[in-house]
């Protein structure tokens, strides 16, 4: 029997793409992308707790989202309400999907007494993603946490990972506009292009794999691709001029940066400019926390 007044909160992780490569399959376990990318600390948080009906808020609205319901549908055997706080822009590259998704299955998992395990977990948040066209490879990055390589494409369980050593640095980041992910991944001349300039980058990392090299890389495969707009080339030379290394969140109008005090400065005039540290966690269970957006 479950408490009706139970509140459960989960916690994911956002991940930040450089440069992928896509692979499909009939089967969306054998579906996903190799890369590289970076987990963030910002994430997003989910409230669950059981309602007369199927809810899902985000940030304080109502709305249909998708991925997240399709893990809904996929775990819940009675009405659940659920409320998302992303801590980074949604729709901005910050795979914002994949961490609602994840963070859905740990809270669900937790509200209804489901006994799943963690792998379990993520493969419903995986396939949910695959499913909706959402993303191929930000879940099972987000699990891993830190400066993660897709090795080899595939859901969690299923494709291979490795990571970059790298210490905790501070991510700056400015939303220059937005980039329908769906879009992007339907459209096969740009799905080709992407492919093609991902697999190339691939074994240039896993012949150095370091995150400098990982930050040029991902600058290259944004202009190789042709998805990198003027204005982000514009703030990633003004980041550079500083001495810090920029490129373009994969997949989203948003340059992320590292580097000085200087960084920050420059990026200001392209945006508001938020911050989050790279986190080696992946998704958890969390007691309640009031979070806001960066700065």
């Amino acid at each position: 029997m479950h408490d009706q007044g139970r509140i459960v909160w989960a916690w994911a992780p956002s991940h930040i793409t450089g440069f992928f490569s896509i692979h499909r399959d009939p089967d969306p376990l054998l579906s996903g992308s190799c890369g590289c990318g970076i987990v963030l600390e910002a994430g997003c948080e989910v409230k669950a707790s059981l309602s007369d009906e199927y809810e899902i808020f985000v940030n304080g609205s109502r709305v249909d989202a998708r991925t997240t319901m399709h893990v809904l549908t996929m775990l819940a055997n009675q009405p659940v309400r659920l409320e998302c706080f992303h801590q980074t822009p949604v729709g901005g590259g910050f795979g914002a999907s994949a961490a609602s998704a994840l963070a859905t299955a740990y809270a669900l998992n937790e509200l209804l007494n489901l006994g799943k395990t963690g792998l379990e977990l993520a493969q419903i948040a995986h396939i949910a993603e695959v499913d909706e066209v959402t993303g191929f490879g930000d879940v099972i990055a987000a699990e891993r946490g830190g400066v993660v390589i897709r090795k080899r494409a595939g859901g969690p369980g299923f494709g291979i990972l490795d990571t970059i050593p790298s210490v905790e640095y501070e991510v700056f980041y400015v939303i220059l506009g937005g980039i329908s992910t769906k879009a992007i991944l339907t459209e096969e001349e740009t799905v080709n292009a992407i492919n093609h300039a991902g697999k190339i980058a691939l074994k240039k990392i896993l012949k150095r794999p370091t995150f400098q090299r990982f930050m040029q890389l991902s600058k290259e495969f944004a202009d190789a691709t042709g998805l990198l707009s003027l204005k982000a080339r514009d703030a990633i030379e003004a980041v550079e001029s500083t001495g810090g290394m920029a490129s373009m969140a994969m997949l989203g109008d948003t340059v992320f940066a590292v580097g000085g005090k200087e960084v920050r400065s420059v990026l200001d005039a392209f945006g508001e400019v938020g911050v989050s540290k790279i986190t080696h966690s992946g998704a958890r269970l969390d007691g309640h926390q009031t979070f806001t957006m960066q700065p």
